[in-house]
C-alpha cells in the first residue's frame, strides 16, 4: 500500500535538508510536535535545515484533518511534505514510506531524523546539537533528546524529572545508553536507521530498540541526553504502561536472540549507577526499586511466553499486581 502525496515542498528548497520522519497515527495531532521542532530549528546558530515528512496512516478518521495541518504549516517558510496511507500499515511502514519520499525529494542521504507525532522538543537548538554530536563522534550511530515527565506515576520513575534531576546533581548531564525512538526526537546515521527499520519489519520489533541493539552489537553507541529534554504523552494507567512495556520487552527479547545478551550491559550499568546516586532521596529510591521490580515481572512474563503459549494476558497481569 503506497502513500498519496498531499503536499510537496517547493522545488529547490530541500537540497541539503535533513529529512525528519513523522509517522502520524489516527489518534495523534502532530502540530505541537512539528511546531516544537521548528522552534528548536530557529534557535540554532546557524539553523539546521530540516524537512519534516508527515505520513498519516490508518483506516480510521485522523484526529486532525491533514488539510488543516498543511494550511497551518504553510504559514512557516520551512519546507515540509505530507502524505497519507489509507490503511492500518503501522508506524514502521509509514516511516519506510517516508524514507522513500525523502529520496525522491533530494534531501540529505547521510542523516535522518525521527520524531513521534506526540513528542514535544523542549531543549535549545535540538537538531543542531544532535548533528554536531554525530559529526564529532564517528562511533555514535544515533542520538536523541530525553523524555522527562514533570509529573508521572511510579512505573515511569526512570523518566521522571525528579529522577533525572537527582542524577544531574551528582554527575551533570545524564546520558541513557539507548534510543527510545521518535519520542526523544532522534537523529541517526541513515544507513543505521534504515537497517533498524528493516530489522523491525523482519522481526516484528520496534525501531528504537532495533537501532540501539545493532549499534551496541558492533561496538558503536547510541544515547539519549538530558541536555535536550522532551515531552511525551505519559501512560495514563498501569494497564496502558504494561501494554507498552510488554511490546517493548517482546521486541527486545527478539533482538537479544539475534545480537546476544551483551547488548544489555550498558543499561544494567546505568541502572546500577543510578541506584547508588538516588540513595539520598529515600522515596525516589523506593519508587525506582518498585518500578524495576514491576518491570522484571513483565520481563519474566515475556520470557515465559516462549515456554507456554497460553501465558496470561497483560490485563490479567495488571489486575494481579
Amino acid at each position: 500500500m503506497t502513500a498519496e502525496m498531499l503536499h510537496t515542498p517547493i522545488p529547490g528548497t530541500t537540497s541539503g535538508a535533513i529529512p525528519v520522519m513523522v509517522p502520524v497515527g489516527p489518534d495523534h495531532d502532530p502540530r505541537p510536535a512539528i511546531h516544537s521542532s521548528l522552534r528548536a530549528i530557529s534557535e540554532a546558530p546557524p539553523q539546521t535545515l530540516a524537512l519534516h515528512i508527515l505520513v498519516f496512516n490508518g483506516s480510521r478518521q485522523p484526529a486532525v484533518d491533514p488539510g488543516l495541518v498543511i494550511k497551518e504549516l504553510s504559514e512557516s517558510p520551512a519546507p515540509f511534505a505530507v502524505a497519507v496511507i489509507r490503511g492500518d500499515v503501522g508506524y514502521i511502514r509509514a516511516v519506510r514510506e517516508g524514507l522513500s519520499i525523502s529520496e525522491s525529494l533530494g534531501t540529505r542521504q547521510d542523516l535522518v531524523g525521527f520524531l513521534d507525532a506526540d513528542a514535544v522538543l523542549r531543549g535549545p537548538a535540538h537538531w543542531s546539537h544532535l548533528e554536531c554530536a554525530l559529526a564529532a563522534e564517528p562511533a555514535l550511530d544515533a542520538i536523541s533528546g530525553m523524555v522527562i515527565h514533570e509529573q508521572c506515576s511510579m512505573w515511569e520513575t526512570p523518566s521522571s524529572q525528579r529522577f533525572i534531576q537527582t542524577l544531574e546533581r551528582v554527575c551533570g548531564v545524564v546520558s541513557k545508553p539507548y534510543i527510545q525512538g521518535g519520542a526523544g526526537g532522534t537523529l541517526a546515521r541513515r544507513p543505521a536507521f534504515e537497517r533498524a527499520v528493516d530489522t523491525a519489519l523482519d522481526l516484528g520489533t520496534l525501531i528504537g530498540p532495533s537501532l540501539s541493539a545493532h549499534a551496541l552489537s558492533t561496538g558503536h553507541t547510541v544515547r539519549a541526553t538530558s541536555h535536550l529534554p522532551c515531552g511525551h504523552t505519559p501512560r495514563r494507567s498501569l494497564e496502558e504502561w504494561l501494554t507498552s512495556v510488554t511490546a517493548y520487552e517482546r521486541s527486545w527479547r527478539r533482538l537479544l536472540s539475534l545480537y546476544g545478551t551483551d547488548i544489555e550491559r550498558p543499561w544494567r550499568e546505568f541502572l546500577n549507577s543510578a541506584v547508588k546516586h538516588v540513595v539520598s532521596d529515600p522515596q525516589l529510591a523506593r519508587d525506582l526499586a518498585d518500578c524495576q521490580a514491576l518491570r522484571q515481572l513483565v520481563v519474566d512474563r515475556v520470557e515465559h511466553e516462549h515456554v507456554s503459549p497460553t501465558a496470561g494476558s497483560v490485563t490479567s497481569m495488571a489486575t494481579s499486581i
